[in-house]
Formats: structure tokens, sequence, C-alpha cells
């Protein structure tokens, strides 16, 4: 026989090779330090909170020809929920599965007492009601002399008394009691007569209440009725697996989480779902609470998620870690609880987070709940477009519920045949963690969707020519819309043109048409940096930029408003701009002529000297032909934002 088996009895072997070593211990520090000197390394070394760790370590490593695992379960923490303590104790088993072979308390004398002690004894009783005949009492510092800690002391002697490996005592230069440990680890599986412990693994009724809560209710001891209820229990809930495991009878659990603003109604809901509607009704709370209850056979576990936005960002992280630690495998579903009534801002503020946290169309459910029962009056609530935009941010699936209904439980029956026919993988803290990965990703595609239905009425509009942009420049804003609605022809409608650049597209004559009206540059109440900004939206308005910059004058002579105007237009645009201009001379039908003062003829010329008289009677037709024979002079290159960028910077390197 290989001389790593050894013989214990004629029905048990230890394979000394293989040790599963489970820490108990609340100074975490000193449970890391006791881990790694196992080890031989350091290999727990985190100080991260305890919300954000998983609820135990497990590490393994090969020591003096064995393989050791040790499991590092964060389990005595004070004021820990109840719930979050059998979850912590469920995680371990799985981990350690098929099971430990021995529990190591870290104590230390100068920090433990007979509460600590219950503490213990509470967490041991939940792995199985003989892990004290596998336990072995490790302490790290020296007892303390004197009658000041004589009941700490006793309080360690009394536990001691219960387990059955003894004491020893924590060494970093000698690792004689390391030694000393696997010795007794053995000596302790040879008289229990088992390859290993096997834990009671069992639904715990936690109610979110700590463990030092529950101790002081049941008097600071875990006694005997309780040890007995769970042993009869498990008789009938679980079954021995072959290799000695544990495992359910029956259907699956189910974990429902649920969510909303309304504590009262959650409740409410909770004491539906699990068939308790006789229960008073709880207190509004800060903390995830968990019950359980069965409905025509099924398990079903009720968490009420608390209200997000009232929480800091540290408690709504510590909940939420919480409440998917609550839920093995994960949430089946969530379910919104909201009230049949115009949601106020607070209502719309927590849906929104609830939706921003978990990001999941494909497990929520919208509950809208009504005092009384259902009527039509109700029903038209919920179908109205207000109702319907909250369904739609969960994806489509929602209930209507009255708590006075008599057909609840039919309802409710309903709601887990759909669950049982979900295909999706229950919510699990792995399909969290995912989740602002898969938002930004969506947002994205969403983006991306609406860019290509862009790009889509683009090509449509576009038809079978080039878009050809126009902007529209002057010191008047009444020569400027007389021109644009001209063009567009189109009657004037908009009055804050005068401070703000919009685009108006038209069809004519099987182009499309983009123009831009110009505010006045000068002599405004326009800041120059408004000013900047107003050129930049109106030329990145034309994309792919302007094809022609019409300026419009009077057929009179220039007044300072005018030169101004123009003057500022090239300083802005600079000398770029000449071969996109287009001037335009509005007439009076009454005196209507071609001749033009010297002043008005210079400044035509300045501008390359494409100029067009306009009235009321003008053939837009003709403009147009002489607009798209100036573009095809520049061989269709306009004045762009690279352009406008371009011209100021050669105006900055001049200074």
């Amino acid at each position: 026989m290989d001389n790593k088996w050894i013989g214990i009895s004629k029905n048990f072997i230890f394979k000394a090779s293989d040790l599963r070593i489970v820490l108990i211990g609340k100074n975490g520090s000193e449970n890391r330090r006791v881990g790694n000197t196992i080890l031989g390394r350091a290999a727990f070394d985190s100080e991260a909170p305890y919300y954000l760790r998983q609820s135990s370590d497990r590490i393994s490593g090969e020591v003096e020809e064995k393989i050791i695992t040790v499991f590092n379960p964060h389990l005595l923490q004070p004021n820990f929920p109840q719930g979050m303590i059998t979850d912590g104790v469920r995680e371990c088993v799985s981990l350690s599965a098929p099971g430990p072979h021995v529990f190591v308390l870290v104590l230390q004398h100068s920090n433990f007492n007979e509460n600590d002690r219950h503490r213990v004894e509470y967490v041991l009783n939940l792995f199985s009601y003989q892990a004290m005949k596998h336990t072995i009492v490790l302490t790290t510092d020296d007892e303390p002399r004197g009658s000041t800690f004589a009941s700490k002391n006793n309080s360690i002697l009394g536990l001691l008394k219960e387990c059955g490996g003894g004491h020893l005592k924590f060494n970093t230069i000698s690792t004689g009691w390391r030694f000393e440990m696997f010795r007794r680890t053995k000596e302790i599986l040879k008289k229990e007569c088992k390859e290993f412990l096997i834990c009671d693994v069992y639904e715990d009724e936690g109610d979110g209440t700590s463990v030092d809560e529950d101790l002081s209710r049941s008097g600071g001891s875990v006694r005997g009725d309780k040890k007995e209820k769970k042993n009869s229990d498990l008789k009938e809930n679980t079954k021995i697996g072959c290799d000695g495991g544990v495992t359910t009878t029956g259907k699956a659990k189910l974990n429902i989480v649920l969510c909303g603003n309304d504590s009262t109604l959650k409740n409410s809901v909770s004491k539906i779902f699990r068939g308790k509607t006789n229960e008073p009704q709880e207190e509004m709370s800060k903390a995830c609470q968990k019950r359980e209850g069965t409905i025509h056979g099924r398990q079903i576990s009720v968490i009420e998620l608390p209200a997000l936005t009232r929480l800091s960002e540290e408690e709504v992280m510590r909940e939420i870690l919480h409440c998917l630690s609550l839920c093995d495998p994960g949430v089946h579903l969530f379910i919104l609880v909201t009230p049949v009534t115009p949601l106020t801002n607070e209502e719309r503020a927590e849906m929104a987070k609830v939706k921003e946290i978990f990001y999941s169309q494909e497990h929520f459910m919208v509950l809208f709940i009504t005092d009384l029962t259902v009527d039509k009056s109700v029903s038209d609530f919920v179908e109205s477009t207000e109702s319907q935009s909250v369904v739609s941010l969960y994806g489509s699936w929602y209930f209507v519920m009255g708590l006075q209904d008599q057909k609840n439980t039919e309802k409710i029956l309903k709601i887990l045949d759909v669950i049982n026919s979900m295909k999706t993988e229950p919510y699990s803290l792995q399909t969290y963690i995912r989740a602002p990965e898969q938002r930004v990703r969506h947002e994205l595609e969403k983006k991306l969707r609406v860019r290509d239905n862009e790009i889509k009425e683009e090509k449509i509009k576009t038809l079978e020519s080039v878009k050809l942009n126009l902007v529209v420049c002057g010191s008047k804003r009444e020569l400027r819309s007389f021109i644009s609605n001209l063009i567009l022809n189109q009657s004037e409608r908009r009055s804050e043109l005068s401070s703000e650049c919009v685009r108006r597209d038209v069809e004519l004559h099987g182009r499309l048409i983009s123009l831009v009206e110009l505010p006045a540059l000068f002599n405004t109440q326009l800041s120059e940096e408004e000013v900047m900004r107003q050129t930049h939206r109106c030329v990145s308005l034309c994309h792919p930029g302007v094809h022609v910059f019409i300026i419009i004058i009077p057929d009179a002579p220039l007044n300072n408003e005018d030169k101004a105007e123009i003057e500022e237009i090239q300083r802005i645009f600079s000398s770029r701009i000449n071969k996109h201009i287009m001037i335009l001379i509005k007439q009076n039908s009454e005196h209507q002529t071609e001749k033009l003062n010297e002043e008005t003829q210079s400044v035509i010329q300045s501008f390359g000297g494409r100029h067009h008289f306009i009235d009321l009677n003008t053939q837009v037709s003709v403009l147009m032909e002489k607009l798209e024979k100036m573009v095809e002079e520049n061989n269709g290159v306009c004045f762009s934002t690279e352009t406008l960028v371009e011209a100021q910077m050669e105006k900055l390197l001049t200074f």
C-alpha cells in the first residue's frame, strides 16, 4: 500500500495527502497570518472591505507532501446579518466539498469573551451539530495573567472543553504546532470514524437580523431544541449523496428580489408570495430582508431590497452584494413593485437607479399594485402611456395585482410557471460584474443603429443630386429672412434666428438644399466667444461644408452697419471665403435699376464680382442656376470647418 495512505479502521481510510482546513476567527489579520504559516507562503494578503470579498477565500498548496487547502470564511464579523452568515457557511461547504476535515479556531486571549464564544458555537452549529468535535483551538497571543482577564480566559477554557482537538499555541518561528495540528486532525477523524465532516446544509429562515441579535433573543447559546428541529428538517428536506454530500429534494428553490421605492408595498407583496398574509407589517429597513416561504410545495426566498436612492454609494454597493450573496445560484426574478398611481419624482429616480445598476431586461418584471381589487380603472391606468413606458424600461413583462384580490395565489402560480419556463441563467454576482460592460455595449449598438438610420435618411434625401449648402449673412434680419423664405418657398415663422443658427432643408428641382441663417455678427449683444461659436456652428451644420455664402444688402448706399458687418464676416472667415461669396441686392419694385453706386460696386469687386438683383418677382430657378454655376467654377470645393480652423490659426500666427 502507498505510504501516503494510512489505515485507521476496517471501514475507514484517511488520505493524509489531502487536507481541508477551515479557519474561524474574528481577527482578519490573525487569520491570514495563520493561513500563510500553514501554507508556508504569503497566500492571504487581502485587506479589502468584507462586503467586497467573497464569503470564503480558498487557497491550496503542497506542505510536507500534503495538498493543503485552507478556507478563510469571514463569518465572525460583528453585526453580520443572519442570512449573510448562513450563505457564507453554505458557500464554504460548497467550496470544501465533499466536506472539511477540521476547523481551526484562531483566538486571542486578549480579545475573546462569552459573546464571542456563543457566536463561534452558533457558526459551527450551522456547519454541523458535530462540527465542534472536528475543531482545534489555536491561540495567537500569550495568555494574560491576573483577574482582569479571568472571564475571557474562562471563555476559551469553556470552548476547549467542548472541542475534541484540544489547544495549540501559534508560533511563526517554530512551526512544530503545524505538525501537531496535522496529527490531531488524524486523531479526530479516527475517533469519529469519518473521512471528513458531512455538513448539514439547510435553508435558514433568515430574517435579516444580525447574529448578535439572534443570540440575544435566544439566551446567548445554541439550544438543544433548535438542534433537534434542525436535524428533523434535514431528514425531511435532504438526502445523503454517495460521496457524503447533501442534495435537496423536489423542485429547485426560487429566489425573487423585490425592488421599488415603497417599502410597505414590497413587504405586502413578500407576504403574498410566501403565503404569509397574516404576518404583521415590518418597519422600513435600510438592509436587505430575506424571508422564506412555501407555496404549493415550491420553496421561495423573497428578498426585499431597500430603496437605493435613500442610501449612500457605499451602502448601495454593500446591499447589492449582500442581496446577491443571499441568492444561490442567483436571482431568478427581480420584481419592480410600483403603485397604481402617477409616479413621483422619487419613484422615477428609484426606477432609474435600479435600471442603471442591474441593467437587465431578461430578469425583470413590473408588478402594479393597488390597495383594493383590479377593476377597469386600474386596468386602464396600467395600459396608459406612462405605465407602459415604465414596463418598456425593464422589457415587456408586467402583472397587475390587488392586495384584496382573492385570486392572488393563482396569479403567483402563473408567475412561477413563467419563471420555470425562462431559459435565461439566474442573475448572479458575475452577471452584476458584467452589467457595466453590457450597458456600454448596448448604448454603443443603439448609437450605431441611430447613425445607420440617419445615413439611410440622408441618402434618401439627397435623391439623385449633390446637396447644396447655403449660408445667408447680412446685418438686417428682415433681409436674411426674405431671401431664406424666397429660396425655401416658405413663409416667415421664427424669431429666434436672430441669436441662433438653424438649418432648414428643402427639395428644390430634384436637389436637396440646406440653408442656414447666420445671425448678425457686428453690433449685437453676442460676446466674442458666442460669435465664434455661431460661426463654427453654421459651418458644421453644412456637412461637408458651405458651398455658397450669400450676403444680402439693400439697393441703396451702404450704411456703417452694412459695412461693419461685411468687414466682420471677412475678418472671421478670412479671404478664403471670397470665392464662395454671392452678393444679393434687394430692390424695391417701384424703383428697379441695375446701376450701383460706386461704394457698392467696390464691395462686390472685392468678393469676386458675383452679384444678383432680387425682388418679390425674382425667379428662384434663375438664382439657383447662378449658384450652381458658381459651385462648378469652384470645382465643388466647399468652405469646411477645417478651412475655418486653418484661417483662424493663420490669423493667430500673424500676431
